[in-house]
């Protein structure tokens, strides 16, 4: 493993655990406090030493001083001793699931920016005729993985948010209410959400592309920007795009596994022979962090809820 692909290898380990934070927002009987404590440590730790992660923020100017404030901020306010979160006690790991959108809203950025910081270390490696061809597959094949479980949680929440929102029309007989206001802002957000990840896609393959279309194909039916096929209600267009989504979800999430261990493994044993040091790519200048506020969100007046 060349000393890029040490590198490259660091900044998918440090995407990963990132992107497990999302398990967070789904419900489930019992979660792994050994996986929890592990995130926790994996968040933090890239930027308390010297990491190829570090020193790319520190030589990425505002954007990276901005890119560490949002992962210190990250961790304060989800794995954080203080957070309200996550709160590991004697009888397990509890997740508020009220604060769904702390989680979003942090992990979407973190996760896009280190994608961006990979693609251009990849594209300067290929200019200087460096081999960089297995990290950039694991990359893609993680990619792939954090894009499925990015529509899973969000349209997760999608779905029980416009029910609630219609719930929430129902009782004010067809008018906007309080409620139904605030269930729609949440709409909104999680609609960002999921065009920041559209919109930052690298992946073209139809496989892919017929899956993140299903997923925003909801969002404008939700959202009255296109009307639903004939013949379909809500329950079978909400079905199909969870069936294609979560049919993607265990076709990708297998091949990752396949292609990561074993270059972690290699990772890990190579850097135990360096004692246990990884340097920045010398001579490659850093990539800086993408910006990925996504696009904005008009309400529709005729519907109360965002455009999609």
């Amino acid at each position: 493993m060349n000393q890029v692909s040490e590198v490259v290898t660091t900044l998918i380990h440090y995407k990963v655990a990132v992107r497990d934070t999302l398990e967070y927002t789904l419900k489930k009987d019992t979660y792994d406090a050994r996986a929890y404590k592990e995130k926790k440590r994996s968040i933090l730790i890239e930027l308390e030493q010297k990491t190829p992660l570090k020193s790319i923020i520190d030589n990425s100017g505002e954007n990276g001083k901005r890119l560490e404030e949002t992962i210190r901020n990250f961790y304060n306010d989800v794995y954080g001793d203080e957070s309200s979160i996550l709160k590991l006690a004697d009888d397990g790991l509890r997740v508020d699931h009220a604060q769904h959108e702390v989680i979003f809203k942090n992990v979407i950025p973190i996760h896009e920016n280190v994608e961006a910081m990979i693609r251009g270390i990849i594209a300067d490696a290929k200019k200087k005729n460096i081999d960089v061809s297995i990290v950039e597959r694991v990359d893609k094949d993680e990619e792939r993985l954090y894009r499925a479980v990015a529509f899973l949680t969000l349209t997760n929440d999608l779905i029980k948010l416009f029910g609630d929102y219609n719930q929430a029309r129902r009782e004010a007989k067809g008018e906007e209410s309080a409620a139904s206001r605030f269930i729609g802002n949440d709409i909104a957000n999680l609609i960002k959400h999921v065009m920041t990840i559209r919109a930052n896609s690298h992946l073209t393959d139809e496989r892919y592309m017929g899956v993140q279309d299903k997923v925003v194909r909801l969002c404008e039916y939700m959202t009255g920007r296109r009307d639903l096929p004939s013949g379909e209600g809500f329950q079978q267009v909400i079905k199909e795009t969870q069936d294609a989504v979560s049919g993607y979800l265990r076709e990708v999430e297998p091949a990752f596994r396949a292609s990561y261990v074993p270059l972690l493994n290699e990772l890990i044993a190579q850097a135990k022979a360096n004692n246990n040091k990884i340097a920045p790519t010398e001579g490659s200048a850093p990539a800086a962090p993408k910006e990925v506020d996504g696009e904005p969100v008009e309400l529709d007046p005729k519907t109360g809820l965002p455009r999609a």
